[in-house]
């Protein structure tokens, strides 16, 4: 892992940026944690890409 991430708080914040973040490059993706974001560049131009429904799905937690 790189640290491209960041824990978002108060709750309005992470409201605001599922709406937003993926103009900037920043996408939620655990199911089970709304407040949990990563830099992904790629969703300015595609948006973000599904979510996996926790860290244990996420293929990267696997190596």
């Amino acid at each position: 892992m790189k640290g491209d991430a960041v824990d978002i708080g108060p709750s309005a914040a992470a409201a605001w940026l599922s709406e937003h973040g993926a103009a900037y490059g920043l996408c939620q993706i655990y199911g089970n944690e709304p407040w949990h974001y990563e830099l992904r560049p790629e969703a300015i131009a595609h948006g973000c890409s599904a979510m996996y429904a926790d860290p244990t799905h996420d293929p990267r937690m696997h190596q």
